[in-house]
């Protein structure tokens, strides 16, 4: 029973590390808009498809289509944050809803419309077994936890000590003060929502041998995990991010080895109304943001 349990933690810690990598993306987003942008799901299915399409048309190694996936789905992000994003700053809560639903629902049925509704098989990763003690897990798992632990270090330090980092801090705190000291919020805007979207497109690209299919709505359950765990992490908070996605997965791990696969998916729900209810501002105070 002891190995079962910690066998379903390190899973859990494995799907959580997917959940932060994205969530990642849509907390700083938050952060400098103040708008939850529910599509951000669609740049995690973009980056599956461009791989996906490199990988089947083109043939291509696993490793260049890592590349082309995240540039793929960093292009169309490029193209919507100029059209669509930059003019949400400032705007009221609900235009920035309306928005990334419509931009949600155009890109869901683009991509449906281009390649069908049906399941397609991923056939790249590194699906080779490692054997750690007693657990053996493929490769690619291994990667995609080191991944998202390297990243979140590499924004810790973004966020710190770059001049960029200093200017989403800044747009984060005050957006009429960063006008009248002449920084380009809507550059920084651009900027942050390019990269927040490559880090979804980055954790769709990484979690899809470990998925094996890809479809066309597979973006709609990722936003709502993603809403609840920058929610439970605190909203714009990065680091609270990290360790929100970790619980969830490893909550969801145990919940479905332990009661059922099938109460997997409530996990989040439930997380989110209690935390709603009890503690709206997440587990970490609004101190802790960037």
């Amino acid at each position: 029973m002891g190995s079962f349990i910690l066998e379903q933690i390190v899973n859990g810690v494995i799907t959580g590390s997917m959940y932060a990598l994205v969530a990642a993306g849509m907390t700083m987003i938050f952060g400098v808009l103040r708008a939850i942008n529910f599509a951000h799901g669609e740049y995690y299915m973009l980056g599956t498809f461009g791989a996906w399409l490199v990988i089947s048309k083109l043939d291509a190694p696993y490793a260049v289509s890592i590349v082309a996936g995240v540039a793929i789905a960093a292009l169309i992000a490029a193209l919507i944050g100029r059209l669509v994003m930059q003019r949400l700053v400032g705007a009221p809560f609900q235009a920035g809803v309306l928005a990334t639903i419509g931009v949600s629902l155009i890109l869901q049925n683009a991509v449906i419309l281009a390649f069908g509704g049906g399941y397609k098989v991923f056939e790249g990763g590194w699906i080779e077994p490692v054997q750690i003690g007693s657990f053996g897990m493929a490769q690619q798992r291994i990667v995609l936890v080191v991944t998202a632990l390297a990243v979140f270090a590499g924004l810790e330090w973004m966020v710190r000590k770059t001049r960029m980092g200093k200017a989403i801090r800044a747009v984060s705190q005050n957006i009429e003060c960063c006008h009248v000291n002449g920084i380009d919020v809507e550059s920084v805007v651009r900027r942050t929502f390019l990269l927040g979207t490559a880090l979804a497109a980055l954790s769709g690209v990484l979690t899809a041998p470990v998925n094996v299919s890809v479809y066309g709505g597979m973006g709609e359950s990722i936003t709502l995990k993603t809403f609840a765990v920058i929610v439970m992490g605190g909203m714009g908070n990065v680091r609270g991010t990290l360790i929100a996605g970790i619980l969830l997965g490893v909550v969801e791990a145990l919940v479905s080895g332990l009661i059922g696969l099938q109460y997997r998916d409530s996990v989040g729900f439930v997380a989110l109304l209690l935390m709603l209810m009890f503690r709206p501002h997440g587990l970490f105070t609004q101190k802790a943001r960037f």
